[in-house]
């Protein structure tokens, strides 16, 4: 049996980026957890010392995307969710992440400000319609969002935060990848 591993505690801020084609942006990436793992992830991450969530949310848009947003723009958190996720042996990340969801023109993201492990892990950006989001939505990292967006492209934002279904995955030390992320992963 393995040690019990680090844990580590991690406020994040992401962003549903939706353009005039109702696409939603996201980044791709294959083969970096492993040969043949692929999957998508919204843009975000977590903040920096003293940040509020919008604070961090149009840093994190900015640094990964170069689209400059005001944090007034981003309106309410539409949805939340929650859960453990680890990329590897080492600290299991506590993540707690908040959602903005932001209608923006099409934009070609500019990927010169990404953190060097970004810059290995996503292979590129995509804008994907609702369809090929629900299409791939059990690889979306870390949280599974074709129903959220189903309203929220439609016009309707929720009164209060939607809890998302946590779909990220964590290393298991004495297995791998633990047996249904990984089912999930490899299914596609």
């Amino acid at each position: 049996m393995s040690p019990e591993p680090e844990y580590v505690r991690r406020r994040c801020a992401r962003v549903l980026l939706a353009d005039e084609d109702d696409r939603v942006l996201l980044f791709y990436s294959r083969d970096y957890m492993g040969p043949g793992v692929e999957y998508y992830v919204t843009p975000g991450g977590g903040l920096d010392t003293g940040e509020t969530l919008a604070e961090g949310a149009v840093r994190e848009v900015f640094e990964e995307t170069g689209l400059r947003v005001d944090p007034a723009a981003l309106g309410p958190v539409v949805a939340e969710a929650a859960g453990e996720w680890s990329d590897g042996p080492g600290p299991v990340i506590r993540s707690e992440d908040g959602y903005f969801f932001l209608r923006v023109p099409h934009f070609d993201p500019v990927r010169d400000r990404l953190e060097p492990v970004e810059q290995d892990e996503f292979t590129e950006a995509r804008w994907l319609t609702l369809g090929e989001i629900a299409g791939a939505d059990a690889l979306v990292f870390p949280a599974r969002i074709a129903d959220l967006l189903k309203g929220l492209l439609a016009g309707t934002t929720p009164l209060a935060p939607v809890r998302l279904p946590w779909g990220a995955w964590r290393w298991d030390p004495d297995r791998d990848w633990t047996a249904t992320e990984r089912a999930t992963i490899l299914e596609r």
